[in-house]
């Protein structure tokens, strides 16, 4: 028996970073909104959410959140960042500072939000932030559980 299992692949993460004052008083629910008409659900089976405010915000020096995704397919991640790069919403972040990358959860003090299921949902606790009327008319269906 190795050290490794094989076949298993590290975890990936890319934080999506929000200017706070841009996305208004419910900016997670608004940051959230950008993501569900963005991005298809179909793509990120088995992906997991996180979101917060940046270390900076909550230190006073920035106004910013993110919502990152972990997932251990590389492509996924990618098609998150080639989605999200050319979208000019209001409330992301200049293209050029718009991305973490790595260990994003690591660096930045976000919680758990959620998982994509197999059946494309996303499930999430019903005493966490997102909640199922946040994805209504996108693609996006949320399942608390």
């Amino acid at each position: 028996m190795g050290l490794f299992r094989r076949g298993q692949r590290t975890p990936q993460e890319i934080g999506i970073l929000f200017h706070i004052a841009d996305l208004g008083s419910l900016y997670g629910q608004a940051a959230y909104r950008i993501l569900f008409d963005s991005l298809d659900p179909r793509r990120l089976a088995g992906c997991s959410l996180y979101d917060g405010d940046t270390a900076a915000t909550i230190a006073g020096s920035a106004n910013t959140c993110c919502v990152a995704v972990r997932a251990t397919d590389p492509t996924q991640i990618e098609y998150v960042r080639a989605t999200l790069a050319d979208r000019t919403d209001t409330g992301l972040l200049a293209p050029d500072r718009r991305f973490l990358t790595g260990a994003a959860t690591a660096v930045e003090p976000l919680v758990p939000a959620g998982v994509v299921d197999a059946a494309r949902r996303l499930v999430v606790d019903p005493e966490e932030m997102v909640q199922p009327g946040w994805a209504d008319g996108t693609p996006w269906t949320i399942l608390t559980h």
